[in-house]
Formats: structure tokens, sequence, C-alpha cells
């Protein structure tokens, strides 16, 4: 089969910008991107379930937490009289009959360390009648990998501890202890271990470096469910100012099954590490805020405003002047310049029925920021759509792109392919590929498209899909990142329209300055030969993804399917493989 690439005679248009949601699912925040090592160190831990056609929220603070060293004669008990702060008001009260007893934290699959790799532990005490001190540290079968000791002031007052922690080797899977060295009984709260290589402070240094390797043009937050929750909606004003005092909040993911129930949002990453984060990536801001809908609908007016006033405030501590209220926390903070906030994201319940409410609520954005860009569905400037990379008729997660309207199209794959990681497999990333040239060819109208979800830890993910893999220990990228990457990287500044019917290939063209990149993917079991016409140049390099369709990567196989150099053997043809996608880089 050949195919020729031809220039057609439409005019060309600016080719849209490749962005990444960071959704918080599987857990993709805590557990994940948030470099925070500790689980449920605040002790504000719920447990989620569905009860009937509602929600049933617990109180579980004390959940990963057990007695330490196993049968240590130590009892831990949830109290709430008199805590560090309102916003969190649970609290460990720890009672050692013993010298050596104590407590240690679950930290998802055990914490595992690096020998040399340094890390800051931080926590609250409260203690009466306590003479003594505690030790704090990781310890592999009973023995510590690193450790520091205390003198806890027996004043009646919380305060707060910090040591340094330092690995003397590797381990998989620590434990995370805190003992006290004499009987006695204290109170503890908002434990915390930080890598000291932490991005920013707040962030995992090897999922930071495979995001920003992306390129993304934009960073869309928090994104996802999460949003409007069940009852339980994000709220971006509880997300900044003091870590301690950010309100935990359960993440509506946790009711995918009794494994989950526990997930939550501690907000360690909130409205202003997201920010940061962007401007760490060197790419802009897309804040999402919820505007009520289905899953909460306003009781009237009042409600109503509340969801515009938290829209004006916030595009506020992005942008605003140390004379205004909320621009002063974001200085306060430490960011005394402006964020380059250029765009906002608007979601409600269901786009058929909440269109008047959003522009209602747009139109009143606009009256006091007119250059604000905002994206609504069927109600902004640009419209919003999830696509899939292999629609089925059932498939909810398809919605109709608006018709003669610039649009933001946010992909999702569907689990259909055969492998343990889902929507992971080669095969899925070649029809992504396959969906993203679509997009590219459509850049007069969706102008931002981005892939979601972001991340997948390991054994928690509940939705089968990422273009990020890790665990406690690793991370790689998946068959479906090295697509996004590619797409990413070699795009031009417009489009040049190609033919649209190709038999199972799919392609898009874009140019800038004298390189011209055609991305094209070769769906089927038949090797494929492309022609390039007049206006394309020579052909410079080629870089290509190749494989089983249902092979897919791994932590112990981190590169089965990688992007591969190859080098052209003619100017203006190159071969295609089955089931292959492939970048063509071509020199005017």
């Amino acid at each position: 089969m050949k195919i020729t690439l031809e220039r057609q005679q439409d005019a060309p248009a600016k080719t849209g910008s490749f962005g990444l949601s960071l959704e918080d699912v599987n857990y993709a925040l805590d557990g994940g991107v948030y470099a925070e090592l500790l689980e449920n160190g605040s002790f504000e831990a719920k447990s989620v379930s569905r009860e009937g056609e509602g929600v049933s929220v617990r109180e579980d603070g004390g959940y990963g937490w057990e007695a330490y060293p196993k049968g240590a004669n130590a009892v831990l008990k949830i109290k709430t009289d008199r805590p560090l702060f309102p916003e969190n008001p649970h609290y460990m009260r720890l009672t050692a009959a013993e010298g050596g007893a104590g407590m240690k934290n679950k930290a998802y699959d055990g914490v595992f360390l690096t020998k040399g790799a340094e890390y800051r532990a931080t926590f609250w005490l409260r203690a009466y009648d306590y003479r003594g001190k505690a030790a704090v540290g990781f310890y592999k079968d009973g023995k510590a990998v690193c450790e520091k000791r205390v003198k806890i002031a027996a004043d009646g007052k919380w305060r707060k501890y910090s040591v340094r922690l330092k690995a003397k080797a590797d381990a998989d899977a620590a434990d995370f202890a805190f003992t006290l060295l004499n009987a006695g009984m204290v109170h503890a709260d908002h434990f915390s271990v930080m890598p000291q290589d932490a991005i920013l402070g707040v962030f995992r240094r090897d999922l930071v470096r495979l995001v920003k390797e992306l390129k993304p043009r934009f960073l869309r937050f928090p994104s996802g469910r999460v949003v409007g929750g069940e009852g339980n909606r994000y709220l971006w004003k509880d997300s900044v100012g003091q870590r301690e005092r950010r309100r935990r909040n359960w993440n509506c993911w946790a009711l995918c099954g009794d494994n989950f129930s526990h997930y939550g949002q501690s907000l360690g990453v909130g409205c202003y590490e997201f920010f940061r984060l962007a401007e760490y990536l060197g790419c802009k801001p897309l804040p999402v805020l919820y505007a009520g809908g289905l899953s909460q609908t306003p009781s009237g007016e009042q409600e109503l405003e509340t969801y515009i006033q938290d829209a004006l405030d916030l595009i506020e501590f992005a942008g605003g002047g140390p004379d205004t209220m909320w621009g002063k926390l974001r200085a306060e903070l430490g960011h005394p310049e402006p964020f380059a906030l250029e765009m906002l994201a608007l979601e409600g319940g269901d786009p058929s029925k909440d269109a008047e409410r959003l522009a209602f609520i747009g139109e009143r954005i606009r009256e006091k920021y007119p250059k604000i860009m905002l994206i609504a569905p069927d109600a902004g400037d640009v419209a919003y759509a999830r696509l899939a990379a292999s629609p089925q008729k059932d498939d909810e997660s398809c919605e109709t792109v608006p018709d003669g309207r610039a649009v933001y199209a946010e992909v999702a794959a569907p689990a259909v392919a055969p492998s343990p990681h889902g929507a992971n497999s080669f095969g899925q990333a070649l029809q992504e590929a396959a969906l993203f040239t679509q997009l590219e060819r459509n850049s007069d109208v969706v102008h931002f498209y981005s892939y979601a979800p972001l991340f997948a830890r390991t054994g928690y993910d509940m939705w089968d899909a990422g273009l990020i893999r890790f665990d406690g220990k690793s991370a790689f990228a998946t068959a479906n990142y090295h697509v996004a990457k590619l797409f990413s990287l070699y795009t031009g500044d417009v489009t040049i329209p190609l033919p649209s019917d190709m038999g199972g290939v799919y392609a898009s063209a874009s140019e800038r300055e004298n390189f011209v990149f055609v991305k094209i993917v070769n769906g089927t079991d038949e090797t494929a030969e492309a022609e390039a016409g007049d206006g394309f140049g020579e052909l410079n390099q080629i870089v290509r993804l190749e494989g089983d369709p249902a092979s897919f990567n791994t932590h112990l196989l981190p590169d089965a399917i990688a992007p591969k150099d190859v080098a052209p053997t003619a100017p203006r043809e190159a071969v295609l493989p089955p089931h292959s996608f492939s970048v063509l880089v071509f020199r005017k």
C-alpha cells in the first residue's frame, strides 16, 4: 500500500496546543506526584462507600497507623478535644506502657529508601507530664535505616519538631515509626516526611522530570470528577495557606471499591502549588472551577453568587497586587509576582442543562476580567468535549464536538486492550495517535487538547489509563506517553491540510520555519509506504514507535515500547511498518 502526501488547497490553520490534565485519580497526588511519603499523617482519613443511592462517609482517623513494634504495649486512640487547628481536628493520643513502644505508618506500600538520600521529617507533639525523648525514623526488619531522637517539652502546648534523616542503606518497603523511649503518653499530629530533593520542596522529582519532558503548553487542574465531586466539591480556598490548616477532603474516586475507600485529598498540593508547577514546567496554568450542576444543584441565588465570587477571587489570587486580599496571600506564600493566568475553565453537571448558568457566570467574570479566556461546555469562549480513542455508542466519555466552535478536547482512553495495564498497551496508544492526528488536522476548531489521566500508581489504579505509571520506588513512561510526547515535540505553527481517506493510515502535518512535521499512523497489518509531494522538502529524520499491539511497558521493562531514530533511505519516501507510529521530519 502506498500513501501519497500532498498539500491540499485549503488555507493552513494554526496548530492546536497539547497540554496536560492533572486529575486526582489513580493516586496521582497523595501517594503520587506530591512527594509526601506518609499516608494519613494528619489523622483525618475517612472511609467512604456507596449506601443505596447515597454516600456513606465515616471518620477513620487511625487509618494507616498501628502499634510498633508488632506486639508492643502501646495504645492508639484518636481524639478531637483541644486540637492543634480546628480545620483538621483529629489527632492521635499515643500511650506507651513501656519504653520503645510507639506507632508506625502504612505509607502506601512502605517507603523505598536510597542510600545517602536525605529526608525532612516534621511533626507536632503535645505532652503534659511525659519526661524523656522520642525516636523517629525508618526501620527495616526492626533495624534502623535512619533515626533521630528528640527531647519532648512537657508543657502542655502543641509544639512542632523537625529532624533531618539520612538513609544509611537502600531499603525496600521500610517502616516509618515514632516511638517513646520511656513509658508515658503524648498527643501527636501532622506527621510528614519529604525528600530533600523534592521539586519546589513539594513534588516528586522523577515524576516531574517525565512531565517536564513532555513540554506541555498548559496544565489543567484540579480536573476530573473531584472538581464537582459528590457533595464534596473541590474548594480552592481550602487548598491554600498553611499546610496543616488545609481542610482535608475525601476523594470521590474512593467510591470505586473497598480497596480505595480511604482515598483522600490532603491538599498538600493545592491551588498555589498547581500554579507553581505550571510555572516550573514553563506552561500556562488552566485552573478549573465548579459552577454548579446535577451533582450539587445550587439552592438559590446566594449559592450562585458563591460560585461567581470563587472565580473572581481565584483570578485575584493569581494576578492581584499586594494591595488586594488574595494577591496579598499569594505574596505571603512566597510568590509576590503574579502568575500568568490567561484561561479559566468552568464545569457543570450536564452541559445541556447548565449552559444558561455557565453563561451567566461567564458574563459576570468578564465584567471584571474581560481578557480571561473561558472554557466551558457550550457556554465559554472555548467549548469543552471529552473524546475517546476508540468511541463506542455506549461510551459516556464520548461527547459531540460543537460545530463551528473553538474546542478544548480531553482525550480519555477506554480500557479495551488485552494487557494488565488496560489502555496502556501499544495498540491502544496507536488508536490515540490516530485520534491525535485528527485533532491536529482540525486545529482550526480544536484549539487545545490533552490526555487524561496523567498518572497511575501501580496497584492503586481505578482507571486503566495513564501516561506515567509509578510505584513508591520508580516510574516509567507508557506507550501512550511516548505518543503524546512526539505530538508535543514535533508540532509546527500552522497545520498543512492532507488527504483524509488513506485506508487505515492516519496522518497530520504541520510546519514551522524550514521544517515540516508529518505524524503518520499505520494501523493495518500490512507494510505501507509514504511518498511526499512538492512543498515538503527533503526527509531529514524519522522517529518511530512500533511493536506488537498487545505489548506494553512495565517497571522491569520500561523501554519495551520506546521511540527510535530511523535513518531515511530516500529524500521523499518512508516505509511504514505494520502497527507503527512515525514522525517524518522534512527540511525545506
